[in-house]
């Protein structure tokens, strides 16, 4: 395992108004690591994934990337573009609707290309 971690969270919530969505999440997570998020329903998996994939901007917390050119990236100061590059590249992300993750308005070609 590498000292050096792929992913560092740290105090991750997510506030949906009163309600929480997941509150001071932190891990690391190292290159040859699994990492599973169990729960019951409801228990704020997939609000916690979609900060992590940069879909929802957690209301705190930091989740670092550690970059290709091997410094790290807060993903809530990455550009569009940026974040779009690094799920294409680096990340894979299997939403639970289909069309949470496909752009429905082009060609499965277009969406294949993404």
């Amino acid at each position: 395992m590498s000292a050096v971690p792929l992913l560092k969270v740290k105090d991750v919530s997510k506030f949906y108004g009163s309600r929480i969505g997941c509150r001071n999440v932190s891990f690391e997570l190292h290159p040859g690591e699994v990492l599973a998020v169990v729960g019951e329903s409801g228990s704020g998996k997939t609000t916690l994934l979609s900060c992590l994939s940069t879909r929802l901007m957690p209301s705190s917390g930091i989740i670092e990337y550690h970059m290709r050119d091997g410094q790290y990236r807060d993903l809530a100061h990455m550009g569009e573009a940026e974040r779009r590059f690094l799920m294409r590249t680096d990340w894979g992300f299997v939403h639970q609707n289909p069309a949470d993750g496909l752009r429905m308005t082009v060609s499965a070609g277009a969406n294949v290309g993404e």
